[in-house]
C-alpha cells in the first residue's frame, strides 16, 4: 500500500511539473507574439508568468523582458511608478544573473546603468552598483558610458574629499578602465566610434588630475610589485603613451613589457620610449619589428607607412620598401602612392643622366600619383594638384614620339629601379 502511494505522489508530482511545463511553453508562445507586433502592454501578463513560474526556461526570457519592463518605464504615468519598474528592471537583471552567471557576470553594472539611464535620482546607488560591477567583472564590462560614468563618479568623490578615494586609486581606476577601453576598441570595431568618444571623455577628465608628475611618482611606487605583471605594465603603458612617453620610467616599464612579452605592442611601446629618449639606431629596430609582428593587415599597413614616412623618410629605398609592403597588406591605403611619388620627383635630378631621364621620373610620379586616386577616391584633389606639378616636369608626347620610345619599355635604375613601358601612337 505504501509503494502505491509513493508511486502515484511521484505520477502525480511529473505530471504536475509536466504541465507546468506547457503552461510555461503555451504562455511563451502569446507573449512572443505580442512582441512580434512591438505591442509590449498585452506581453507583459504572460511573461511575468513565465518569469515566475520558468525562470530558467531561456535567456530569451530576460532579454524580452528587459524590453517590455523598458516600456512600461518609458511610458510610466509619472516618476513614482516609473520608479518602481526600474526597480522591477533590476530585480530581473538579479535573476537572470542567478540562473545563468556565465551569461551577465557584470549584472551590477547593468542595474546601475538602469538606474542612471532612467534618470532616477540615486547617485551613490549608482556608484556603488559600478563599483561593485566593475571591480569583479570589468573584463566582462562593454559598456563604454558604464566606464565614463564610473570614472567621473570616482574622480568627483576624489575632489569632495572622500577619504576612501584616494589619490592613488583614482590613478589605479583609470589606469585598468583606460586599458578595458582599448581592448574594446580593438575587439568591437562596430562600436569604435561608442569606445573613442568614452575615451576622449575620461581623459578629458583625467587631463588636469593625471599630469606626467602625479603618474610618475605613481608608477615608480607601484613598480616594484608589478614588474613581473604583464597586464599591469600594459595598462600602465596605455595611460602614460600620449603624454609621458618621454619620462624614464615609461622606458623603464617598456623595457620590462617588452622583456615579459614580446608582440607588436610591446615592441612599439619599447620602440617609442628609445625613439623619445632619442636612442634612433635601436628605436628603428624595434618599430620594424613591432611592425612585421603586427597580425591585423590594416594596422600593419599603416605601421609601415608610418616608419616610411617618419623614421626611414631619409633612407628613399628604405621607404620605399616599406611603403610597397604598406600597399601590399591595405590596397586602399592612397597615401602610401602619394609618398612615393614625391620620392621619386623629388629624385629626378639625381638618378637621371640626361634631360630625357630626369622628365622619365617625372612620368614614373606621375602614372604613380595617379594610382592613388584608384585606392582611395578621397585624394582624387590631393591627386589633380599633384599630376599637374608633375606633369609640367614630365615627358610630352612628342617627347616620347621624337625619342622614338612609342612602345618600348625604359628603365630607370638607381634607388628607384623601375620600368616604364611607353604607351604606343
Amino acid at each position: 500500500m505504501r509503494v502505491f502511494l509513493l508511486l502515484t505522489v511521484l505520477l502525480f508530482g511529473l505530471n504536475s511539473n509536466a504541465q507546468k511545463k506547457i503552461d510555461c511553453s503555451l504562455q511563451t508562445k502569446e507573449y512572443q507574439e505580442f512582441l512580434s507586433i512591438k505591442n509590449f502592454e498585452e506581453a507583459f501578463g504572460p511573461w511575468e508568468f513565465v518569469a515566475k513560474n520558468c525562470p530558467t526556461q531561456s535567456e530569451s526570457l530576460y532579454l524580452e523582458g528587459v524590453k517590455i519592463i523598458q516600456y512600461k518605464i518609458d511610458n510610466a504615468k509619472n516618476e513614482e511608478e516609473k520608479e518602481t519598474s526600474v526597480r522591477q528592471l533590476m530585480k530581473l537583471y538579479d535573476q537572470y544573473h542567478k540562473n545563468f552567471l556565465n551569461s551577465i557576470e557584470d549584472y551590477e553594472v547593468y542595474k546601475a546603468m538602469a538606474l542612471f539611464d532612467n534618470s532616477i535620482d540615486s547617485k551613490d546607488e549608482v556608484f556603488q552598483l559600478l563599483d561593485n560591477g566593475i571591480n569583479s567583472s570589468l573584463n566582462k564590462v562593454t559598456s563604454g558610458n558604464a566606464i565614463f560614468n564610473y570614472f567621473k563618479l570616482l574622480t568627483e568623490k576624489n575632489k569632495n574629499g572622500d577619504k576612501s578615494v584616494t589619490n592613488d586609486k583614482v590613478i589605479e581606476k583609470y589606469t585598468l578602465l583606460n586599458n578595458r577601453i582599448v581592448t574594446l576598441n580593438e575587439t568591437n570595431p562596430a562600436e569604435k566610434e561608442t569606445y573613442v568618444a568614452a575615451s576622449r571623455a575620461i581623459n578629458a577628465i583625467a587631463d588636469n588630475f593625471l599630469t606626467c608628475d602625479v603618474l610618475t611618482e605613481y608608477y615608480e611606487k607601484k613598480l616594484a610589485q608589478n614588474q613581473e605583471n604583464a597586464a599591469w605594465l600594459e595598462a600602465s603603458l596605455n595611460v602614460m603613451y600620449e603624454k609621458c612617453a618621454a619620462t624614464p620610467i615609461f622606458l623603464t616599464l617598456a623595457e620590462k613589457y617588452y622583456a615579459l612579452k614580446v608582440s607588436a605592442q610591446s615592441a612599439n611601446y619599447f620602440a617609442t620610449a628609445l625613439l623619445k629618449n632619442r636612442k634612433f639606431d635601436e628605436a628603428k629596430k624595434y618599430f620594424l619589428e613591432s611592425a612585421n609582428l603586427e597580425k591585423n593587415t590594416s594596422s600593419k599597413a599603416t605601421k609601415y607607412y608610418t616608419l616610411a614616412t617618419g623614421i626611414y623618410s631619409n633612407d628613399k629605398p628604405k621607404a620605399k620598401e616599406f611603403l610597397l609592403k604598406s600597399i601590399e597588406f591595405n590596397p586602399k591605403l592612397g597615401k602610401a602612392y602619394l609618398f612615393l611619388a614625391q620620392l621619386y620627383a623629388n629624385s629626378a635630378s639625381d638618378c637621371a643622366k640626361t634631360d630625357f631621364e630626369k622628365k622619365a621620373v617625372y612620368y614614373l610620379a606621375t602614372q604613380t600619383v595617379k594610382k592613388a586616386s584608384v585606392a582611395d577616391e578621397v585624394l582624387k584633389t590631393n591627386v589633380a594638384m599633384f599630376v599637374k606639378d608633375f606633369s609640367k616636369e614630365s615627358l610630352s608626347e612628342s617627347d616620347i614620339s621624337n625619342a622614338k620610345m612609342n612602345g618600348k619599355t625604359m628603365t630607370i635604375g638607381c634607388w628607384i629601379n623601375e620600368k616604364i613601358t611607353f604607351p604606343s601612337k
